[in-house]
């Protein structure tokens, strides 16, 4: 069974179709990468597998449950966390603070008991405090737990973003433009930490559009044009693809 299944999922806005009738899946442990031109739909995908936006016909399904018409606090609560690519964060809260709200979905207390300080709610912030600083280790960000968010640098701003989504403790994550602004240095650094995060367990549902970048990180290319799938299979496989040279990489590749 697939861990992500879209049956012929479309999305319409009025009178322009985002989405036609992709079927897409993705496997337990993989990275797979969706790239297609401007306007193809990629993050249209992602909203839709989120929550954000209903798709208009079709069924999606995680990890055998349809969850096409689930609210995003649902979604993210099966275990679905995403990037955006315009970032959100909380700019005047610091590093350490914006990954701890990230945990929110798995918190227990209310608010009685976390205004009379109960014990259980000292241990259970204290555990917060622990996995936002786990999540900061693991994206290279422990040492700035204290800075505010918005002093961080672009690329680490991306990186914040990542620990954030994995606060909540997803078993799929979604980037979208994970790289986007990051100098080639950064690049590197991004790719490793990414399948050290897979190697944990975690499946990678990613949108980029710096090639190298894909074709060196992922397991599997879904390509989109005009909101259709074009083409899916191994990077080599989709850089030798006639379809996909002639709507996105042009005739001299990546």
């Amino acid at each position: 069974m697939s861990l992500l299944q879209l049956k012929n999922t479309t999305i319409r806005f009025g009178g322009l179709v985002a989405v036609e009738y992709v079927d897409l899946t993705i496997e337990k442990g993989e990275i797979l990468a969706l790239i297609g031109p401007n306007g193809a739909g990629k993050s249209t995908i992602f909203n839709m597998v989120t929550g954000i936006y209903p798709p208009t016909e079709g069924n999606i399904y995680f990890s055998g449950e349809e969850i096409t018409h689930l609210k995003p606090y649902q979604i993210t609560a099966r275990g679905i966390a995403r990037t955006f690519q315009n970032i959100r964060l909380f700019k005047d809260l610091s590093v350490l603070d914006n990954v701890k709200i990230g945990c929110h979905n798995h918190t227990k207390s209310e608010l009685w008991g976390a205004l009379s300080r109960l014990p259980a709610v000292k241990k259970e912030e204290a555990e917060i405090t622990d996995k936002a600083l786990a999540c900061l280790e693991l994206t290279g960000l422990s040492k700035k737990r204290d800075e505010l968010a918005k002093n961080l640098s672009y690329g680490e701003q991306r990186r914040l973003e990542i620990a954030r989504a994995l606060a909540a403790e997803p078993k799929l994550l979604l980037l979208d433009e994970p790289a986007a602004g990051m100098n080639s240095g950064e690049k590197v650094s991004l790719a490793n930490m990414v399948r050290e995060i897979r190697d944990m367990g975690l499946t990678i549902f990613l949108v980029e559009h710096d090639m190298k970048f894909v074709m060196g990180l992922s397991d599997r290319v879904v390509v989109l044009n005009y909101g259709r799938k074009i083409a899916d299979g191994t990077p080599e496989e989709v850089k030798k693809n006639p379809d996909v040279i002639t709507a996105y990489l042009g005739k001299d590749g990546v």
